[in-house]
C-alpha cells in the first residue's frame, strides 16, 4: 500500500478556499485557518481579536470587535490601548511574545491603592 502524500501549505490554503466557496465554512473560519496555517494566529481578549501585520518593512498592531451576536468589526489599526484592563494588556503583551517575539511591547504592572 502505497503511503499518502503530505499535502503541502497552498494546497491546504486551496482546500479551506473551496470550503469557503461551497459555504462549508465560514469567513472567519477561513481566515482563522490560514492564520494558524501561516503561523501568525489571531490572539483574542475579551471581545477583541489582535493580529500583527507587515506593511512597508513595519509591523502593525491591528484589531477588530466580536459583537454579542458573532458579528465582527472592520480591522483597524491599533493607535493606543488605553481601554483594556491591566489583566487584558498583559494578556495580550504574553501571546504577541510567544507568537511575534521582536514585537516592542512590555508588561505594565498595576497596583491597588
Amino acid at each position: 500500500m502505497k503511503k499518502a502524500k503530505k499535502k503541502e501549505r497552498f494546497e491546504v490554503v486551496c482546500d479551506l478556499v473551496d470550503c469557503w466557496i461551497d459555504d462549508k465554512i465560514t469567513k472567519d473560519t477561513l481566515v482563522e485557518k490560514v492564520m494558524e496555517i501561516t503561523g501568525k494566529p489571531l490572539i483574542k481578549i475579551s471581545e477583541m481579536e489582535y493580529i500583527v501585520t507587515k506593511w512597508e518593512g513595519n509591523e502593525y498592531l491591528e484589531c477588530r470587535g466580536i459583537y454579542e451576536d458573532g458579528q465582527k468589526s472592520d480591522w483597524v489599526q491599533v493607535e493606543e490601548l488605553t481601554e483594556l484592563r491591566v489583566w487584558e494588556y498583559n494578556k495580550l503583551v504574553e501571546q504577541l511574545n510567544n507568537h511575534y517575539p521582536d514585537y516592542p511591547i512590555e508588561y505594565l504592572e498595576g497596583r491597588f491603592v
